[in-house]
């Protein structure tokens, strides 16, 4: 069997595209796991959630940007952690955002298991503990960003039992191997400092795991001119942070 996984859209469609094209083209992958923060920092907003909620083989996990965005929606406090720099950038979102997606933003969920030849398997958007599962966006229930190697993975991760964790947030390349579990993040799908968006492809075999971190490129020119063309708040961190 072999699977993708995305995560980290960001709002940007053409990289999602470009993602999607090259998934579909390879004819073999059954499934994608959409590991979240679909929307937010990007500024197409409605095209992405239509494009992945058009496809039939996909699971959607909850990012903080997705969660963060709906708090605003729904008139609800917002995480004190990100009000300097993105509570201005989500309320216009939201101001974009079609109300139509409001229930599958809403209902969300945080983690996602399955078993696959007999091999365990774990996807979240990032480490949030057990007590803090049902916690609100608000109260940051994400663990604090970790340094990307085994050691700190390893340590974020530690109680969960499973033969693969596959996760997002930390928009670098993540892939550890401790012989007992696989680590692996492939990195922001549209936020990337160059042309080319990136995903990660699976591959359970005779009891092997095999993964591939695949970048696609893609002209990410009309991604960058859209921030000015619309005036898209926080321009200037978003750039300075992420792209």
């Amino acid at each position: 069997m072999k699977f993708a996984i995305i995560t980290d859209i960001h709002g940007n469609g053409d990289a999602l595209d470009a993602v999607l094209n090259d998934i579909d083209q390879r004819q073999d992958i059954e499934h994608i796991y959409n590991l979240g923060d679909n929307i937010g920092v990007g500024h197409k907003t409605n095209e992405v959630l239509e494009t992945v909620l058009n496809r039939n083989d996909m699971t959607f996990i909850a990012g903080n940007h997705d969660e963060a965005i709906m708090a605003v929606a729904n008139g609800e406090a917002y995480p004190e952690s990100l009000k300097d720099k993105f509570y201005e950038h989500h309320q216009w979102i939201v101001e974009q955002l079609d109300k139509k997606y409001y229930s599958f933003l809403n209902n969300l969920k945080r983690e996602s298991k399955t078993t696959i030849e007999g091999l365990n398997f774990y996807f979240t958007h990032y480490r949030i503990l057990k007590e803090k599962m049902e916690s609100h966006i608000s109260d940051d229930p994400f663990e604090p960003l970790v340094e990307p190697s085994l050691e700190h993975v390893h340590g974020l991760f530690n109680g969960l039992d499973a033969d693969f964790i596959a996760f997002g947030h930390n928009h670098v390349l993540h892939h550890f191997d401790d012989i007992e579990t696989i680590y692996f993040n492939p990195g922001s799908v549209g936020l990337n400092n160059g042309a080319y968006a990136v995903y990660g492809l699976v591959e359970i075999k005779d009891g092997a795991i095999n993964v591939e971190r695949i970048k696609v490129p893609y002209d990410n020119q009309p991604f960058l001119d859209g921030f000015d063309e619309k005036n898209v708040p926080g321009k200037e961190l978003i750039f300075e942070s992420f792209i």
